[in-house]
């Protein structure tokens, strides 16, 4: 009878405890990265490899419903109006890139050449320009939420 009377509170401490200790293994928390470099330079050239083949459908999936994109002309694009009207590159190159977390951001910077890099009928400079990305990890997965490029146009 005694057995009877603590098994509840036994099973409940048993159910209590394991959702305790699952509570930081969970998709909604970001991993802690041993190198977070290694898993920007990953990130962003699946951003730019997405770009190059025009691969529309793989940037939805990559970039967040709250992306932002800030160019050095001083145009700017969420998401929709980035995907409706997606820059042109051929080819791309990243350099000196260092990455930093916090938590669910990666900052990304790096240095980034381009091979014809055309947007919404503007042409920008060749050579290598700096950018920055920040990711964010959610639902289980690593998010671009806004994209800084500092490459300066050349003109139409």
């Amino acid at each position: 009878m005694a057995l009877m009377r603590w098994l509840p509170i036994a099973l409940s401490a048993v159910v209590l405890g394991l959702g305790a200790a699952s509570c930081g293994d969970d998709e909604d928390s970001a991993p802690t990265l041993d190198d977070p470099s290694a898993t920007g330079t990953e990130l962003v050239d699946e951003y730019f490899t997405h770009l190059v083949d025009g691969d529309e459908q793989g940037l939805d999936g990559l970039l967040s419903d709250a992306f932002t994109v800030q160019r050095a002309d001083g145009s700017t694009a969420t998401k929709d109006e980035y995907l409706a009207e997606l820059p042109e590159l051929k080819d791309f190159e990243i350099g000196d890139l260092s990455a930093r977390q916090d938590g669910p951001a990666l900052v990304v910077g790096y240095d980034q050449t381009v091979e014809a890099e055309q947007i919404g009928g503007t042409r920008f400079q060749g050579g290598s320009a700096p950018r920055l990305s920040t990711f964010v990890w959610q639902d289980g997965d690593w998010y671009l939420t806004s994209h800084a490029n500092f490459n300066v146009p050349t003109g139409p």
